[in-house]
């Protein structure tokens, strides 16, 4: 049987196929399309070869969702709320990306407020009822929003969390009424305290849910027309693992960053076995750059993240995104200075090497120009690049209003480039107490490999691992992916006031439902872990940190032990601690994976074979700042375990691999080329 991973990307649709009995993995690239993303999917599908009856799973990332919110193109979406709270989306939070910006200006709400309604009830802190539930009140705002063609809604009531028979009685009521697509209940999608956090995320769910549920339901009939048996095809979440079709149709709020994710996790599984338990990633694509980290093999998360504006609270890898990639326009300011970014080219028309209309000079044309990049060579097979066109954007948009030859004008947009990622990298290392010189970078995307050996100079990082296929490494990490679920609540009670016995059951509670849940989804008890993590803050403060528990039994001693750590923590990351400051428990959440079988893999490496290459050609080298004579081979001439040293350029379809002067690349088992400073050399 054969597993797939799939990433739909903004140029290219990415698979990789994994034999799950001899080990065997390949992949390919096709077109994406823009209109209708299941149609490269499934021409990605043709390509591979693979029939579908033969396969065992599907899983994809994609950010269909995401995109539904940056272009304001989900369901029309109504709002109710507890009588009092209507305008929690404006209000918002007091954060503020210019402190001293008294114009900065917000994203409008995705439910404007004609469509927020108010209904008479109320819980307590405590989850008593204060005011009952105005049922009748319900039936007439839902008459209202629905003859306002609202086909979306979301519910979240105050204190909910704590008790939710408000919300689901009301989302009856709804149902009973008809006329909805889809309902959604703050307590369904997020029962945890703050209400900003929990609204906002409600209506995102309910927002994006018609579109993801038609994409999903889509591409499961066409695959399912194919041959693929029901339940194969899952989709990424953004923390790095999978959830059933029908799950992420149900709560699509996981899936809205799923294609980074897999990156992320595919990074992290080889340099568990290479041996490198510490990783910085760095994810360059066509229009940004993606950057996070990992720690004795743990990815960076978060419970909070930002799309378009708006605010989201879903345990979800911690990505930092800048706009540099390799579509990034380059231009000058009024002031002279040279820019670039985050403007991108996009796949169409794309970079002026691309031949499709482009005329704006990017990173990739410079790339181009100095060398780095094959002209001879077909971007993901099949785009034959344009070096001339490529030179006539850096001339006339760069050169020659700056009085720079073109060389001068390529190598000045690199370096650029390069110090704008390097920064990216120093914020999720050096601003969070890590010392970069301990970790080992990871390079990936279609644009990563041949900028991080520069990027990893700047920062003294000895280490970089490039993956067997870099432009393709998320849809890996999608084949890799173990089903993962995420169940949390909120505590929001001092340390030293908890009833260790009372939060023991509510976490064994919440780890037999998650057994059950992947249960249901064909998961044998020694298929599953879990982990629980807590969440803690110092009295007063706004933000909080996730410390893993010590095991899944919660006692008074491993308690202890993660308040201990917590206090270790937050002087690692802020240069201080408070031993009397009290300490709360915020949030309790408890994951489940369920993972399946993780053969041995070998590479076919054929797919990226190309056509024949030069022996060598002049490349410019930012470390030595000009051109210098390079060796050129391709990535499935490198035999594992071999050596190649600096300058090398080292060619697959997907991505180039530049190794300068001082460093050399072996090719591990796994895989992965280690690029490494040469001593010899230095």
């Amino acid at each position: 049987m054969k597993r797939i991973g799939i990433d739909v990307g903004g140029t290219f649709t990415d698979v990789v196929v994994l034999d799950e009995e001899s080990g065997a993995t390949s992949w390919f690239k096709a077109p994406t399309d823009y209109g209708q993303p299941s149609d490269g999917i499934m021409h990605a599908f043709e390509e591979s070869g693979v029939p579908a009856g033969d396969v065992s799973h599907v899983k994809v990332g994609t950010t269909l969702g995401l995109n539904a919110i940056l272009t304001r193109g989900g369901a029309r979406t109504g709002l109710l709320t507890t009588r009092g709270f209507r305008d929690v989306l404006e209000i918002r939070r007091t954060h503020r990306k210019k402190l001293f910006d008294l114009y900065e200006t917000v994203p409008e709400p995705l439910v404007p407020r004609d469509l927020r309604l108010e209904i008479d009830e109320r819980v307590s802190s405590d989850g008593g009822v204060v005011t009952p539930l105005d049922e009748d009140g319900v039936r007439r705002a839902w008459a209202e929003l629905r003859d306002k063609g609202v086909t979306a809604l979301a519910i979240a009531y105050l204190f909910s969390f704590e008790n939710p028979d408000h919300e689901m009685r009301t989302k009856e009521i709804v149902l009973e009424e008809g006329g909805a697509d889809v309902v959604f209940t703050s307590t369904e999608v997020l029962p945890v305290f703050r209400e900003y956090e929990r609204t906002s995320t409600t209506v995102i769910a309910a927002y994006v849910a018609p579109a993801v549920r038609g994409y999903v339901s889509e591409l499961a009939a066409r695959l399912g027309a194919e041959g693929l048996r029901a339940g194969r095809l899952s989709v990424m979440t953004n923390s790095g693992g999978a959830m059933s079709a029908d799950a992420a149709a149900e709560a699509p709020v996981p899936t809205l960053l799923s294609g980074p994710a897999g990156g992320v996790a595919a990074a992290r599984w080889l340099g568990e076995r290479v041996g490198i338990q510490n990783l910085l990633t760095l994810d360059m694509g066509g229009t940004s750059c993606d950057v996070s980290g990992v720690v004795d093999g743990v990815p960076d998360e978060r419970l909070d993240m930002e799309i378009g504006g708006l605010d989201v609270a879903y345990p979800t890898f911690d990505i930092h995104t800048i706009g540099a990639g390799g579509g990034s326009v380059a231009w000058i300011d009024s002031g002279g200075a040279l820019r670039i970014g985050p403007e991108s080219a996009g796949g169409v028309p794309g970079p002026a090497c691309y031949g499709r209309g482009g005329a704006r000079p990017t990173v990739t044309d410079a790339n181009l120009v100095l060398g780095r990049y094959d002209v001879a060579y077909p971007l993901g097979g099949s785009l034959q690049l344009d070096l001339e066109a490529a030179k006539v954007a850096i001339d006339t948009d760069i050169a020659a209003p700056l009085g720079l030859s073109m060389e001068e004008a390529a190598a000045g947009i690199v370096r650029l480039v390069n110090a704008h990622m390097a920064n990216a990298v120093r914020t999720i290392s050096v601003e969070r107490g890590r010392d970069a010189r301990q970790f080992a970078l990871a390079a990936f995307g279609g644009g990563g490999p041949v900028h991080a050996v520069d990027i990893a100079r700047e920062l003294q990082i000895p280490t970089v691992l490039v993956p067997p296929f870099p432009g393709c490494t998320s849809a890996f990490g999608a084949a890799l992916s173990v089903t993962r679920r995420d169940l949390l609540r909120s505590v929001g009670r001092p340390v030293d006031e908890l009833v260790v016995d009372e939060l023991a059951v509510m976490i064994a509670d919440l780890t037999a439902e998650l057994g059950e849940t992947l249960a249901g989804e064909g998961y044998e008890a020694d298929r599953v872990s879990v982990e629980v993590w807590l969440n803690f803050h110092y009295t007063g403060q706004a933000h909080d940190l996730a410390i893993r528990l010590d095991g899944v039994d919660l006692t008074p001693e491993t308690l202890a032990a993660a308040a201990e750590e917590f206090h270790r923590l937050h002087d690692r990351l802020y240069g201080h601690s408070f031993d009397e400051i009290p300490i709360e428990l915020v949030t309790v959440r408890v994951t489940g994976f369920g993972a399946p079988d993780d053969p041995t893999m070998w590479w076919d490496w054929r797919a990226s074979s190309g056509p024949e290459r030069h022996e060598s050609r002049g490349v410019y080298f930012e470390s030595i700042g000009d051109f210098v004579e390079t060796e050129v081979c391709l990535r499935a001439e490198l035999g594992l375990g071999s050596q190649t040293t600096g300058p090398v350029v080292v060619q697959s379809v997907d991505s180039t691999v530049l190794v300068p002067p001082g460093w050399r690349a072996t090719a591990h088992e796994t895989g992965t080329l280690i690029v490494e400073r040469d001593e010899e050399q230095q």
